[in-house]
């Protein structure tokens, strides 16, 4: 077989074999953050967040309307696995074609150990990024990274083509193609432009011989050329659209395509290409136009209406983030932020040890050392992959710019640009609201080369010693060689990362979004806080046409004038419009207002009624009497230099109660802290994954709570789709959000066996009210959470472990409260008395609870010798 033949051959298997683990890997529906608002406008050609995705969205689109699954997100999802099986594959293709450069000899010219040896090498590094951590995580979820990496790798393969034929004719066919493909990519992210300084490196290296005046030409050059791109045609392109409308648009391109006809006619052959290679540019930019055509159609997720020229040039150039300096590194004023800048000596120190150390290389060494465990915080652990995927890429480095420093200098280049390079420019400060390990794919798929050279240059340097030896030995000794990479590398990476990386099972932000739809009465108002308690149900919504009714009103979108005109003006899938009475000039100027805290009232309309006919339904007695009217004091939400604010979002709150309370049921998220509720916080009714706003005073948000209502939810409406089930894997976001349940189940259970004696009545597997006795019902409320959140997956806080497992106790089931107290033990051996007194005092009295009385009062005396002041306290309540 021909090379060409034999390394498709492996191409076609490598793709293969990385789409069956990432299609057995892969998410069955959307999951958390961003993936859930990306599905929903992919399937409605919606307008996401800035920047925006459109050329993403085009495909997504197509591919949601492809019958390969039944549910959409994962149809989507699928798209992601193809992508990246194809940036796969095509990494085994960018490493074939850099080893031909270093041995300066054709593939056909090679041996079968030298071919062995090469092929094998570049499916080790293939399948390494295939196995990574952060790369295999963004494979089988909806994700604009997996689309992102696939566009780089297809601009840096397209450019080594380039570099091969090159000075054929019609060579300069790849490099067009390269600027259309950059342009495209500007329409799903902007990765790919930093591997311009690559591709411009490697150029210069075939066209020009390198002296230091040429080299500073070129970094001149590709300073240059990015600043055209980024700001001549990224930023400044809409700038020309504002100002001129479709017209100037038009002019320009066609004034490209008379200079390209005249360069043409005059055999200008480098004006030429650079006039055809800027007209494909843009017309890979244009992709952006679907956005402000969408916006005019208003689809209902419309994220900052870029319907005006104005709003659109806004939403291109992603305004709305603000802007940050390359230095000072600690430049922000927030709070948060000024408090962790001082763990800081200096700007330097913060660089070094968070910019750099944390928020890279420990990243890095995710790839290619080892992570310590799935979950946020986690450190390189060397025992997970033993160093040696980063052992074989640094000796791939190494040997790369030995054999061919000019290659091994594009490459660095590529690894520099996506990682130190970026970590520069984000200028992030701590803390991140999540981890940003996924912004440096570009980088891991460099040093991913860099493995594949190393397996290949283990065999370059093992054949120098045996050029002598029979054709069969060398043969024998390279499969040996690759094998023993593909064992040690990627066999040992799909084994550390394939449990954590398997989302198969995880059907937990759909489950999320239903139960908090679900929870909801209908056309109610529901204030969700941010992106894990709002995409999903968009999701739903959008997608799968669930509860459309429901009026989901995002807090942090609340802050901007154009949400609050949608919310007042529009009908997504028929809702009702949020009415608000303020005029929509200043809904669009709303900003912060000094204000001290005001009490208000607003008439409860059939809220109080609701009361009393949940309560006779369920047949229980409501702690107070229901007012009239909703009153409570609004508590500003942000205090500055003395003085109190009200956000916007505050005003939104408010203004969508005063106008809509009485009307139509009003619900905040489970999720939204009650300092963000300006108040209303002791005025909320716990139904499960939601508050509902009741004209009745509680002590706290959880403190009132209607059996039937949270039974009802709890064990007929809301689904738990395998978050007992501890062979499915579920993720470390997913299992933050699933620690929700447990309290309310806990706090079911308490309210039943208050007077378990008494009765309540709670709906059936049919939805009839049933009379049960209310303490054999908290019995059953209790097995259904230990069967539903076990403890080895789900962690609850020490008080509601002790409460659980006291509930136990005088429920009779002694037995069923051991785990809880183990559970309460374990804590204990992790911590001592002096910094975890309260924990020891619950494991106290839940031992005395227990009939423990011998552990119950060993735990009290090191309570009373660690902290002697406070022993007459703790007698008089163990008495």
């Amino acid at each position: 077989m021909t090379h060409k033949q034999l390394n498709r051959g492996v191409a076609a298997a490598i793709f293969i074999a990385a789409e069956a683990v990432y299609l057995s890997t892969m998410a069955p529906t959307l999951s958390f953050w961003d993936c859930g608002e990306v599905i929903a406008t992919s399937r409605t050609l919606g307008i996401p967040h800035p920047p925006g995705a459109p050329l993403y969205l085009l495909f997504g689109h197509l591919f949601s309307l492809l019958p390969t699954f039944g549910d959409i997100g994962a149809r989507i999802n699928f798209f992601s696995t193809l992508l990246s099986s194809g940036t796969i594959m095509l990494t085994y293709l960018i490493i074939v074609r850099l080893i031909t450069i270093a041995r300066n000899s054709k593939p056909g010219e090679w041996n079968l150990p030298d071919r062995i040896a090469a092929y094998g090498g570049a499916a080790v590094g293939a399948l390494a990024l295939a196995f990574s951590d952060s790369f295999w995580f963004n494979a089988v979820e909806t994700s604009l990274w997996a689309a992102s990496s696939f566009l780089t790798a297809t601009v840096f393969w397209m450019m080594l083509c380039w570099y091969e034929e090159d000075p054929a004719p019609g060579s300069e066919r790849w490099l067009l193609a390269v600027m259309y493909m950059i342009g495209l990519s500007i329409g799903v992210h902007l990765l790919s432009l930093l591997a311009l300084f690559s591709l411009v490196l490697l150029y210069y290296f075939k066209k020009y011989p390198v002296t230091l005046k040429s080299f500073s030409l070129m970094v001149l050059f590709s300073l240059g050329l990015f600043f055209l791109i980024y700001r001549g045609i990224i930023k400044e392109l809409p700038v020309l659209f504002v100002h001129t409308s479709w017209w100037g648009l038009g002019f320009l391109i066609a004034l490209l395509v008379i200079g390209i006809h005249f360069s043409h006619r005059k055999r200008m052959v480098l004006p030429n290409l650079a006039l055809l290679s800027v007209l494909l540019l843009i017309l890979g930019y244009t992709s952006y136009l679907l956005i402000f055509v969408r916006a005019h159609a208003g689809p209902p997720i419309n994220e900052n209406d870029p319907s005006t020229l104005q709003a659109f040039f806004s939403y291109v150039n992603r305004e709305q983030y603000g802007s940050w300096p390359l230095w000072p590194r600690q430049w922000s004023p927030e709070p948060l932020h000024q408090y962790f800048y001082r763990f800081y000596s200096g700007d330097w120190d913060f660089f070094f040890r968070y910019q750099l150390d944390r928020m890279y290389l420990r990243y890095f060494g995710w790839q290619f050392i080892g992570r310590s465990a799935p979950i946020e915080g986690a450190v390189t652990d060397w025992s997970q992959l033993w160093g040696l995927p980063l052992l074989a890429g640094l000796y791939g480095a190494v040997s790369h710019f030995r054999r061919n420093w000019k290659m091994g200098l594009v490459v660095a280049t590529l690894f520099a640009m996506t990682g130190v390079i970026l970590v520069v420019y984000l200028n992030q400060p701590e803390p991140q609201p999540r981890e940003r390990d996924y912004s440096y794919v570009g980088s891991f798929f460099a040093f991913a080369l860099w493995i594949g050279i190393g397996i290949e240059s283990l065999w370059a340097a093992i054949s120098k010693a045996l050029e002598n030896a029979e054709s069969r030995n060398r043969t024998i000794i390279a499969s040996l060689a690759v094998l023993a990479g593909f064992g040690a590398i990627n066999v040992r990476m799909l084994m550390a990362n394939y449990r954590t990386h398997d989302r198969s099972g995880n059907y937990v932000a759909w489950d999320w979004a239903w139960n908090m739809l679900q929870s909801c009465d209908k056309d109610a108002i529901l204030f969700t806080n941010g992106d894990n308690d709002t995409f999903p149900l968009w999701y739903l919504q959008e997608v799968e046409r669930i509860r459309t009714d429901v009026r989901v009103v995002n807090l942090s979108l609340a802050n901007t004038g154009w949400y609050l005109l949608q919310l007042k003006h529009d009908s997504p899938r028929g809702a009702k419009p949020v009415e608000l009475k303020v005029s929509d000039a200043d809904l669009e100027a709303i900003t912060y207002v000094p204000v001290d805290s005001v009490d208000v009232a607003v008439p409860a309309g059939a809220e109080q009624r609701r009361l009393f006919d949940d309560a006779r339904r369920s047949g229980v007695t409501l702690p107070a009497a229901p007012s009239d009217s909703l009153r409570w004091r609004i508590r500003p939400g942000l205090s500055y230099q003395g003085e109190t604010f009200l956000r916007p979002q505050d005003i939104a709150i408010y203004m969508i109660v005063i106008d809509n309370y009485g009307k139509r049921p009003i619900y905040f998220a489970l999720t939204v802290d009650p300092s963000e509720m300006i108040g209303l916080d002791r005025n909320l009714r716990l139904d499960g994954l939601v508050y509902r706003v009741v004209p009745l005073k509680s002590g706290s948000a959880h403190d009132f709570a209607d059996p039937g209502t949270l039974y009802g939810n709890l064990f007929g409406t809301y689904r738990y789709r395998n978050t007992g089930n501890l062979a499915v894997n579920i993720d470390e976001t997913s299992v933050n959000l699933l620690g929700n349940y447990p309290p309310l189940f806990g706090r079911l259970a308490l309210d039943l066996a208050g007077a378990p004696d008494g009765s309540v009545r709670v709906p059936d597997g049919s939805g009839r009210l049933v009379a049960r006795q209310r303490g054999a019902l908290a019995g059953e409320v209790l097995d259904r959470y230990a069967a539903l959140f076990p403890l080895e997956r789900y962690p609850v806080s020490p008080r509601l472990a002790a409460t659980l497992a006291s509930l136990r106790i005088s429920g009779g089931a002694k037995q069923k409260a051991y785990p809880y107290i183990e559970y309460l033990e374990i804590l204990a051996s992790r911590t001592d008395v002096r910094k975890e007194p309260e924990l020891y005092l619950l494991l106290a009295q839940v031992y005395r609870e227990a009939g423990e009385a011998r552990k119950s009062q060993a735990v009290l005396n090191d309570l009373k010798r660690a902290l002697p002041e406070l022993r007459e306290r703790l007698d008089s309540l163990m008495q």
